[in-house]
Order: structure tokens, then C-alpha cells, then sequence
């Protein structure tokens, strides 16, 4: 059984889809960050960032495994779904593509233009842009590709499709991209996601274009 470390982010959603996907039994145990849960002693000793997700394979060897990057490779690795051995270099570049870059860039977006507007027109402008960036090579990508990292979907997706999922905040405008909102719907459609979206709140409803 897993053990997921978590809150309704994207970063979470990542990792409540992914099970979902694969079908593993696990259960959630809830981490408060607006009450600073991720910064109390006993969360950092297995998240040495303060951040979430964390998981424990309890069926395994318990050790913790923190940052979400890290867990999709190891629950594809150890599900062999979605990480095909084949693809494993394009999967990783598209993964570390969002960790790297799509969720930092778009996250500070969600600081700037959704959390606190108006406190800094350098940041709203700066990150507005770079997000609308992030939504146009996406867009290119998915005109040559069905999934970011090939013909089939894998943990690049699901790690890249919650931070779209929160695009009414973004303000860009997801129906202004096709191939995007293409990607998007079809995902929106899968069971696993729907149900991993709403993995701490039953009355979520994925936002449409």
C-alpha cells in the first residue's frame, strides 16, 4: 500500500492520478500547507524541502521518496505502466521539461497574477509572459505528437496536465490553442484522472476550455 504525503495542488494531482492510473492501492494522508504542516519537523524528515508530495511504498522497503518527478519514474518503474523502456530518454526530457520549467514558471504565475495582484507589475508581466510562452510550445509539441512524449500517454502527461487543469487562473486563454486543448480534453476524459483530480475534494469538477 502507498502512502501519499499530499495537498490539492498540481504537484499533487500528479501523483493521486498516477496511482489512480495504475491501480495501486494507497491511501492519502493530508497535508495542510495554508497551517504550515510542511515545515513542521516530522514532515521534513521525509521531505527535505518542506514540499509535497511524498510517498512511502509500504509494501516495499518504506524509505521515503520525495519530489514528484522522482515519484512518477519510480510508480512507472515499479507498475511498468506509462514509463516504456523504449521512449525512457524522450519521457525523461519532456518530464524534467515540466519540473523544471512548466510547473516553476507557471507556479510563479499563480503567485503574482492569481495569489497577489497588483503587488508587483514587474511579476504579473514577467510570468504572464512566460506562461503564455509555456501554452504555445505546448501547442506546438502536441501538433506533432498525440502525448508530449510520443504516441502514448505516459508520466510526462500526467505530470504536465494538472498545471493546465488550473488554466482559467492563468488568464491565456486554453481554447486559443487547439492541439493543447486537444491534448487537455482527451486526458480530461480518462477515469484514473478524473478520479485522482478529485482525490481530496469529491465536488471538483475538471475546468473545461
Amino acid at each position: 500500500m502507498i502512502e501519499l504525503f499530499s495537498a490539492d495542488t498540481p504537484n499533487g494531482k500528479k501523483i493521486s492520478i498516477m496511482l489512480e492510473e495504475i491501480n495501486f492501492d494507497y491511501k492519502v494522508t493530508k497535508v495542510n500547507l495554508l497551517e504550515g504542516e510542511q515545515f513542521k519537523l516530522e514532515f521534513k524528515k521525509i521531505s527535505p524541502f518542506s514540499k509535497i508530495p511524498v510517498i512511502i511504498d509500504h509494501d516495499n522497503n518504506r524509505e521515503p521518496i520525495f519530489e514528484s518527478g522522482a515519484i512518477l519514474m519510480y510508480l512507472g518503474e515499479k507498475s511498468n505502466k506509462f514509463y516504456e523502456k523504449k521512449n525512457r530518454l524522450k519521457i525523461n526530457q519532456w518530464l524534467m521539461g515540466q519540473m523544471g520549467y512548466i510547473g516553476p514558471m507557471i507556479g510563479q504565475h499563480h503567485q503574482f497574477h492569481h495569489y497577489n495582484p497588483g503587488k508587483s507589475e514587474f511579476g504579473e508581466e514577467r510570468y504572464f509572459k512566460i506562461t503564455k510562452a509555456i501554452y504555445g510550445d505546448l501547442d506546438e509539441r502536441l501538433g506533432q505528437s498525440k502525448y508530449l512524449a510520443g504516441d502514448n500517454y505516459t508520466i510526462a502527461d500526467i505530470a504536465t496536465w494538472p498545471w493546465i487543469a488550473r488554466h482559467e487562473w492563468h488568464d491565456v486563454g486554453l481554447k486559443n490553442y487547439k492541439n493543447l486543448t486537444r491534448w487537455y480534453l482527451e486526458i480530461a476524459k480518462r477515469s484514473a484522472v478524473i478520479k485522482g483530480y478529485k482525490f481530496m475534494n469529491k465536488e471538483l469538477e475538471i475546468p473545461l476550455p
